[in-house]
């Protein structure tokens, strides 16, 4: 049976990690960590008795859980935002259960390769940014926000990008779907099927 306290250090990690190459990118750290859910409780509360199918709506798929954010000292703008949405957070949830899972089964360096590629696929998949400079209204799936970002970048072929962003605009999500089903297709692998069951050299 799996130990709560090693699952919940690991979904942390993974939270930190996403958060940490953010900063990277962004040259600049968090100052902010904001609850969405718990500050609007009791508009959901309402919504739920009133028209539950659209408070089901906003709870699991159109509102973050929390945000880590950059926010201006002065103006107190958002400069950047990791939003958690409760998708991202099942599935680091599980992601972390594996891993957890891994660590008893005491996978081989062959596995364990697997499971980070994996890990990285998952992430990259459900990570939601939104970022000042890329003029984005709202969070928007990482791939996006950097395919938008090249369409308003000053080096480059901007109509290049231009013509590759209003090509993909409507398959986005697809897209998001099938990279995330790669990721959880090798954990499958590797739990429950004995292809990545090579011996390590």
């Amino acid at each position: 049976m799996l130990k709560p306290l090693p699952l919940l250090l690991i979904f942390f990690s993974t939270i930190l990690i996403e958060v940490f190459f953010v900063s990277i990118f962004t040259q600049s750290i968090p100052n902010q960590l904001k609850f969405t859910l718990i500050e609007n409780i009791d508009f959901y509360i309402d919504l739920l008795s009133s028209n539950p199918s659209m408070a089901f709506k906003l709870i699991l798929i159109d509102n973050p859980v929390f945000i880590v954010q950059r926010l201006d000292e002065l103006k107190s703008n958002q400069i950047w935002g990791v939003y958690f949405m409760p998708i991202n957070i099942i599935t680091l949830l599980v992601l972390s259960l594996y891993i957890s899972r891994a660590k008893k089964l005491e996978m081989n360096s062959y596995q364990w390769s697997g499971i980070w590629f994996a890990s990285i696929i998952l992430i990259f998949s459900m990570l939601y940014l939104r970022i000042q400079t890329c003029c984005t209204s709202g969070p928007t799936w990482l791939l996006e926000i950097w395919i938008f970002s090249q369409v308003n970048g000053p080096l480059g072929n901007v109509a290049m990008w231009q013509n590759l962003y209003i090509k993909l605009i409507d398959i986005f999500t697809l897209i998001q779907f099938f990279i995330a089903s790669i990721g959880a297709t090798i954990i499958y692998m590797i739990f429950h099927t004995e292809l990545f069951n090579k011996k390590s050299s």
